[in-house]
Order: C-alpha cells, then structure tokens, then sequence
C-alpha cells in the first residue's frame, strides 16, 4: 500500500480548499479538531472567526451562513461522508463508511508505511553511561525513550544515527589505570572479568582518597593518559572494553541499536575550535575563562576553557555539536537526557547558532528531556539501602515478577483438566522475558516524559490496567479468533472488508488515526501519544467484540480482516515501542 497519511491532515486539506474557494481575499489558518462522537468525527472551526473578523465586509449576517458558504465550496471527494452545520458555525464531518472501509483494507496487503518528507539526517544523542560505572535506573528512561525515538524517525523514513556519548575522559581515569595495574596486572594480555562495574570504581576511589602514594601515582597517569603516553592509553582502553561488555548485556537484553562515540572523540577539535571562535569574537575572555555568552538563554555563560586553562563538558558539547552540524552535516539533532540539564543544551544550540553551525529553519535542535523515576516516597528511586537501583537488577526483577503472573495463569488454565498455552518451562522463561521487559518500557512511554514518576512493578504488570500486559492480552486475542476460525485470512478479498455497525466503523476510524500519531511525535517528541493511541485502540477493539460477534455470524470474514488489520497496526506499534508480543496468552 502507499504510505498511510494523516486523516485530520487530509480533512483540514479540504477544508483549506474550501475557505480559499469561498472567500479568497482572506488568510486564515484552518482549524479542524477531533469532533465530539455524538456528532461527528471532525469539525471545522473557522465560521466564527471568519464572521467575527471579515462578516460585515463580505456580506454575511451569522456565522451559519459563513459556515454554508464553506460547506458549499468543499470540493468533491471520497472521503467526507455526511456533513452538518450547527447555528453557532461549527462544521461537523462523519467520514464515509465505504472510505473507511477501503483505507483499513489497505493496510491489509503489505507492510504498513508512513513517510515524513524530504528526508533528513538525525543525530539521536541518548543513553550515554558514564565508563567504569554500572548502568542505573538513571539511564532507564534515556535509553529505551532513545531506542524508540530512533525507530519511530527511521520508520518515518529518516537516516538516523544513534550515537552513544559515553562518558569516557577525565581525571577519575588516572585511579582507574592505577587500579586496574594493582588489581589485575596482566589485564594487557586478558581482559579482566569484572563482575560489578560499581564496586570497581568505589575500591579504586577509596584507594584514591585514602592513599597519598597511590593518589600521586593516578595523578601521574592522567597526565601521561592526556600526552597520549603508551601505557596509559592501552590502559584507558582497557577500561573501556571492560564497561562495553556490560553495557552491551544490557544494550542485548533491550534490544538497542547504539554507535559508541564518546567524549574522547571530540578531544583533538576542542583547541583549534576555540581558537576560530576567538577570532570571531564568539569566545571571550571573563573571569580568566573563555566563555560564550548566551543571554537569549541564560545569564550565566558557557566556559569552552576554564579558568585552569582545561576543557570540560562545555568544551566537549560544543565540539559535538559542532561535528553533528558542520561534519556530519546533520539536518536535527536530538538529545535525551534528564530535564536538568535542559539549560545547558538550549545555551549550546544559542552558541553553535551563533557560530552558523545551526540555522533554525534549516536544521533542528530538541532537547528532549525527561522527569526522573522516583519511588513510592516521590523521592530517587534506591534500593533499601540508600543504593542506586542497578538497571540489570530493575529488569531481572520485572521479569521474575512477569515469571510468577505467568505461573499463576498457567495453574488456572490446567485446572479442572483445561490446557495450558505455555506448557514448557522454556515457553514461560521466553515470556517473562518478553513481558518483564515490555512492562518496563510501556510503563515508564506512557508517561508524559517532562514529569517525574512513581516505579511501581504491581501497576506494570496489571493485566486490567493500562499496561503492556493488558495490550499483549488483546494481541493474543485476536490471534486465538484468527486460529478458532480457521480461515486462510490472506485468501480473502479486502473488498470483503465493510465498516458497517458503529462498534466497526470506531475500530476502523481508531485504526487509520495511526498517522496522525506518527504526524504529532515528529512535531513534539511526546512518545506517551503512541502508548495513548494503543491504550485506545485495545479498548476499541474490546468495544467491538461486546458488540460484534465475530465467529459463525455473516459478517465473518468482513470481521476477520477487520482484525487482521488490527493485529498489524498493533504489531508495529509494539515494534516502534521495541517489544515483541506473545502469539498466546
């Protein structure tokens, strides 16, 4: 099929027509929303502007006859069904059945598509652990948001480029290196195993603060680290490896596509940087420090060189952005990061557009930042200890959580002699993991991402509630018709398909609305209008199986294929989300 285009985008189209139609002297944007059910499906806005605004100069005495005059100019197309108009002016629009019918058949003959023209270059900028510490809760959100932002862009037909900013340069490294030499000191020949990133970096920093002899020791290695010595480059890298192999169990486990391009990679352009925006007055001297100032942003400036004469995560930003911008020649960049550091990015984006590097209207930058995930006292979310909750350990427990609803379900479904879906162990080992996992990204999407939010494991795992649980139930449901049915679904026509009883048409409608969400994320990077959009669509579709039976009616196959297109706007969703659903349940 061509690629699905927004329904609300191709009403307000023809509205637009009829507004310029009607009264071409007259410029006004066309407002169309969702109409309220009882009426319709969408409604124009304009009549009470237009009368309030231009209605003694062209002739009009209400905003009902402006609204006819627009309804009048509607050019003749396919789609708009039935058409009224309200005394105050509103335009309500029911869609056309047989439209309806013909687009959700459409989605039956191949894979569902979207495009977002002219196709533009993304640099997404997320997860970005620190080298030598275990990856937290804090990492959580950057990263599948992350995930999900770059699927959701190349399914949009983008060219994304998911970079890993790690971070992995700074003075900590010298106790590192000094560490691991004491620790394993034939790491150059074997890469040593460490079990906990986390306890490795806090020995290394006890030893740092505790002993004089070792801490001149690690100053020393961050000089000859920085010279480019030998040893402690191998050394650097060395570490490195160590955190990649972590990192990547979990980058595994979720699923995550990432390039690792750290910190160090922009070291060598930070000094010839600077220099040019010195010449160009861009960088100026303050307080012994080289600063932008940004006072469209913030009063307080960027430091690209600090007062000692160093470079920081200033310096490194700039850089960064600079290579997205002017090397990679990038069209949007994104960042995802915690709502903290929102500042700071706007200042980089004001200075790199100072530099010329970013030309709004021509390339974008978001900051795409996140509120944090707390736990049931509202406050960081810790292990009882006071402890940052590991993100290996919040999934193994999701998982094992997702394990023991699995097993419950199991008992009940073999009771009085029944059959259970997921009979081997091995079965109900893939799904925990399967949902465990979905749980926890659904669960942390469906939240507004600016707000913080309460973890809570029972909510996740709610198979009533608005959870991932509850989506792969009606996933598994359609799949259960479809096999009760026994019916090739693929050999029957898709002119088969008619929307015809209200419960339907809801479900069609609901299904062809799936661009406008794509549409609406690509304008504000809010991933929850996807998690909404699905929540919406299983109640829809629960909706229609109250009221149309499916199985042995008439309306069978028409019923069939109505489900099948269901299943596979449903299906990607979950994969643009990053989950796999269980074919049974």
């Amino acid at each position: 099929m061509a690629p699905m285009k927004p329904v609300q985008s191709q009403v307000r189209e023809l509205f637009a027509t009829a507004v310029k139609a009607a009264f071409p002297t007259v410029q006004q944007d066309v407002l169309v929303v969702k109409g309220n059910p009882k009426f319709g499906d969408y409604q124009c806005n304009n009549a009470m502007g237009l009368f309030r605004e231009h209605g003694k100069v062209l002739g009009y005495d209400s905003p009902l006859k402006v609204a006819e005059a627009i309804k009048n100019a509607l050019p003749a197309n396919d789609l708009m069904g039935a058409i009224t108009v309200a005394p105050q002016g509103f335009i309500t629009v029911k869609l056309s059945e047989d439209w309806l019918s013909k687009q959700v058949a459409g989605i039956l003959g191949s894979e569902i598509e979207y495009r977002d023209p002219p196709r533009k270059r993304v640099v997404v900028d997320f997860s970005s652990p620190n080298i030598a510490k275990e990856m937290h809760v804090g990492h959580l959100r950057s990263t599948i948001i992350g995930e999900s932002t770059c699927r959701i862009l190349e399914f949009c037909g983008h060219e994304v480029h998911r970079l890993n900013h790690v971070g992995d340069w700074g003075t900590q490294f010298g106790m590192l290196i000094e560490y691991m030499k004491e620790t394993y000191p034939n790491f150059q020949e074997q890469l040593p195993e460490v079990s906990d990133l986390q306890e490795f970096y806090k020995a290394a920093k006890k030893r740092f603060d505790e002993d004089e002899e070792f801490k001149g020791k690690a100053q020393r290695a961050v000089v000859d680290l920085q010279a480019g010595g030998e040893f402690a480059r191998s050394a650097w890298q060395k570490i490195c490896e160590v955190s990649r192999v972590a990192f990547n169990r979990i980058y595994g486990r979720l699923d995550i596509q990432l390039e690792e391009r750290g910190e160090s990679f922009y070291n060598d352009m930070i000094a010839p940087l600077v220099e040019d925006l010195k010449v160009r007055n861009i960088c100026q001297e303050s307080k012994g420090a080289m600063c932008i100032f940004t006072p469209r942003v913030a009063e307080i400036p960027l430091m690209a060189v600090k007062t000692d004469g160093g470079f920081g995560y200033d310096s490194t930003d700039l850089a960064a952005i600079y290579h997205r911008l002017f090397v990679m020649r990038s069209d949007w960049i994104v960042y995802i990061t915690d709502m903290g550091q929102e500042l700071h990015f706007h200042m980089i984006f004001d200075a790199a557009e100072q530099a010329g590097w970013h030309r709004p209207g021509i390339t974008r930058c978001d900051h795409m930042g996140f509120g944090v995930v707390q736990g049931e006292d509202k406050k960081k979310f810790k292990t009882r200890s006071g402890e940052t909750v590991k993100l290996v350990d919040l999934l193994d427990e999701a998982v094992e959580r997702a394990g023991q609803e699995i097993k419950k379900r199991v008992e009940d479904q073999t009771k009085d002699g029944g059959e259970a879906f997921l009979k081997s162990e091995e079965e109900q080992k893939d799904a925990s993991e399967k949902i465990g996992i979905a749980a926890v990204r659904y669960f942390d999407m469906k939240q507004n991402r600016t707000s913080p939010y309460v973890f809570n494991y029972d909510k996740m795992l709610d198979a009533k509630g608005n959870s991932a649980v509850f989506l792969f139930y009606a996933y598994a449901r359609i799949r259960s018709i479809q096999r009760k049915a026994g019916v090739d679904i693929a050999k029957i026509p898709a002119s088969t398909l008619k929307a015809e009883h209200p419960a339907e048409r809801d479900l069609a409608l609901k299904l062809l609305q799936f661009p406008d969400v794509m549409e609406a994320i690509l304008g504000n990077l809010h991933l929850h209008q996807l998690t909404d959009f699905l929540w919406e669509l299983c109640n829809t579709l629960t909706a229609f199986y109250m009221k149309c039976k499916v199985i042995g009616e008439k309306e069978q196959n028409s019923r069939l294929l109505l489900c099948e297109a269901t299943r596979k706007v449903l299906l990607k969703s979950f994969e643009l989300l990053g989950f796999t659903p269980l074919e049974q349940l």
